[in-house]
Parts: C-alpha cells; sequence; structure tokens
C-alpha cells in the first residue's frame, strides 16, 4: 500500500519533437490532473541529444510549468534506454512512470497504474495487445518478444512492454545494476516479483518520424539476446557439432568408395564450396562470441551510461541526497 498522498513521476524521453512534444506534456498534464487520484505529480522530459529544436521547447515548458516540469538535457544522444535511466534517476516520486513521447501510449492509464501499485504491486507494465502500426512494425515487434520470450525471459509479455510504473524501490534496483548495452525491460522483470499487467492497443503515432530505425531495433535486439540467453552460444556449439559429424561421414563415405568401389575422389569446385561453406561458418561464430566478448569489455570499462550536461527540476521536486549513475548533480532552476 502506498502512503496516503504519494508523489508520482512521469518520464518522457524526448528524441526530434520539436513539433508534439508540447502537446504531449499537455496530453499527459491534463490526464494526470484529471485523474482525481490521491497523488502530487512531476513530469520529468528527458533531452537525449536531440538535433533539432526541442531543447528550446522544453525550455518554454520549464517556464512555463515550473511547479511540474523538469528538464534534463544530455550531451549527446545516447540512446532511449539511456534517456530513460537519465530520467528516473532524476525523479523524486514514490513510483515512477515511464510513457513515450508521440503519444501511442494512452496517459490515462497511468492512474490506473497508480492504482495497482496502491494495491502493492511493485511493478505495473501496460502490455499490448494490439497496435495501429505499420505490418512492418508489427511483424519485425513480434518476432522478437516471442523469441525473447523463448529462448531468454520466459517472464516477458508476448508483444513487450515499453509503458510501464515502477515502485522506488524497483526504481534504486534497476539504477544500481550499472549494466551497460542492457536490455530495459529485463533489467525491470530481474528487479521485480510478480508483476501486475493491464492490456491496451497501441495508437499509431499522431505526428513525426519515429527515430526508432531499423539499426536500432537490431542493435536492441542483439544487446537483449546477448544479456539475458546464451541460445547464440548454445547455437553456434551446436552448429559446430554437425559440422564435425558431417565432416566425419563425409570422410567415412570417401574411404569406402575407394576400398571398395575403387573409385577416386575429384572435384576441384566441390572442395572450394566446402571450404567457403566452413570457413563462412567459423566466421559467423567468431562474430557471435565478439559480441559477448566486446559486451564485456564494455562492462569492465565503466564508462558513465550517460552525461548530464544540465538539468532542472520542478520547483516542488526535493533533491535526492545522493544520484546514482549521474555524472552532473541536478540543480533547480
Amino acid at each position: 500500500m502506498g502512503p496516503e498522498r504519494a508523489r508520482l513521476s512521469v518520464v518522457i524521453p524526448v528524441y526530434r519533437d520539436e513539433h508534439s512534444i508540447r502537446d504531449n506534456f499537455l496530453s499527459v498534464k491534463d490526464a494526470l490532473e484529471q485523474s482525481g487520484r490521491p497523488f502530487d505529480f512531476e513530469i520529468i522530459l528527458v533531452n537525449d541529444g536531440s538535433p533539432d529544436n526541442s531543447l528550446l521547447v522544453l525550455e518554454g515548458i520549464h517556464r512555463e510549468f515550473p511547479h511540474i516540469a523538469g528538464i534534463v538535457t544530455l550531451k549527446r544522444n545516447f540512446g532511449q534506454v539511456a534517456a530513460i535511466l537519465a530520467g528516473i534517476a532524476c525523479a523524486s516520486g514514490d513510483c515512477v512512470s515511464v510513457i513515450s513521447s508521440d503519444l501511442q501510449d494512452p496517459p490515462e492509464l497511468i492512474a490506473t497504474m497508480f492504482d495497482l501499485w496502491r494495491q502493492g504491486n511493485h511493478t505495473v507494465l501496460a502490455v499490448r495487445e494490439g497496435r495501429d502500426d505499420r505490418l512492418l512494425d508489427r511483424l519485425t515487434s513480434r518476432v522478437f518478444y516471442r523469441l525473447m520470450k523463448h529462448y531468454a525471459l520466459a517472464a516477458l509479455p508476448e508483444d513487450g512492454f515499453d509503458f510501464f510504473l515502477l515502485d522506488r524501490a524497483v526504481v534504486d534496483t534497476v539504477l544500481a545494476s550499472r549494466e551497460r548495452n542492457g536490455f530495459l525491460q529485463g533489467q525491470i522483470l530481474s528487479a521485480s516479483g510478480t508483476c501486475a499487467q493491464i492490456r491496451y492497443t497501441r495508437r499509431r503515432r499522431r505526428a513525426g518520424r519515429s527515430g526508432w530505425t531499423f539499426a536500432k531495433k537490431l542493435k536492441y535486439f542483439i544487446d537483449a539476446f546477448a544479456a539475458y540467453s546464451f541460445a547464440p552460444i548454445r547455437f553456434i556449439a551446436a552448429l559446430g557439432v554437425l559440422l564435425f559429424a558431417a565432416g566425419v561421414l563425409s570422410s567415412i563415405g570417401l574411404i569406402v568408395q575407394r576400398v571398395v568401389y575403387g573409385t577416386r575422389s575429384v572435384g576441384w569446385s566441390s572442395i572450394m564450396i566446402a571450404m567457403l561453406l566452413l570457413h563462412g561458418t567459423e566466421m559467423l561464430m567468431l562474430a557471435v562470441i565478439g559480441e559477448y566478448l566486446w559486451r564485456t569489455l564494455d562492462q569492465v570499462r565503466d564508462r558513465p551510461l550517460y552525461l548530464i550536461d544540465y538539468c532542472k527540476l520542478p520547483a516542488s521536486s526535493p533533491l535526492r541526497a545522493t544520484e546514482p549513475l549521474i555524472s552532473v548533480r541536478p540543480t533547480t532552476a
């Protein structure tokens, strides 16, 4: 059960949203004000090194709503996960919700998630049961989450989640992990017990173009598998066993042909094809091992997950005693 009157923080990562972020902020603000729930709230907007005029818009929002709006500006683009971690590290709420800046996730659900938190759930996930997106986006998302659920995280909802609410204890555990190239959904599930879920249909993006490109999706897919699954390593081990078995059987076949039938093996082309296939497979195996080794090296270096240029917290926000993983301590405006 949460406190009699709780403090709720909402974190919104921002990238290339200069034309829509103000409307999105107002939609979240209005939904929270009209919810009638017993909470005070703050909205933390994280500028993830956006190259457009998003920062100027965020500055204007902070000046207009200094009591509830805070802004966090990263020194460069670190990616959505890093922006979310920076935002929740600066949040002061008893519980923290994360919602996308494009309003594909309905902000009205935050109040329902808050109710479930007050009932004692430390983690509340808004799980997509449908999405009004392009066919390619739906297919790639479905394949990704099905593979992750089957080979890595059995607790992961089948269609994943990007919209959630976390108790302060879960937030602190996620921040303390210091995991680089991590899979945020996996970190949240690892830090949580049983998660409450609500289902919704994701809306089509209202304006602008998503910065979540195919290349970024592919990297996130590799990060997720490398962080939570040994399946790629086991796959190349099984492939190696199969290739070895094929080589042994081929050798036996050639010996039998030579001894029993007197047939001599010929064929430069077949030898070259075999060599190309084997060397290509070896390179594939080295690439998979290299992905794991690189992530180990990156983790051991322990470089900052993000660098904060500056941050202006809402006037109503108490500064926390320690700010994990923040290179520059937040200051009020």
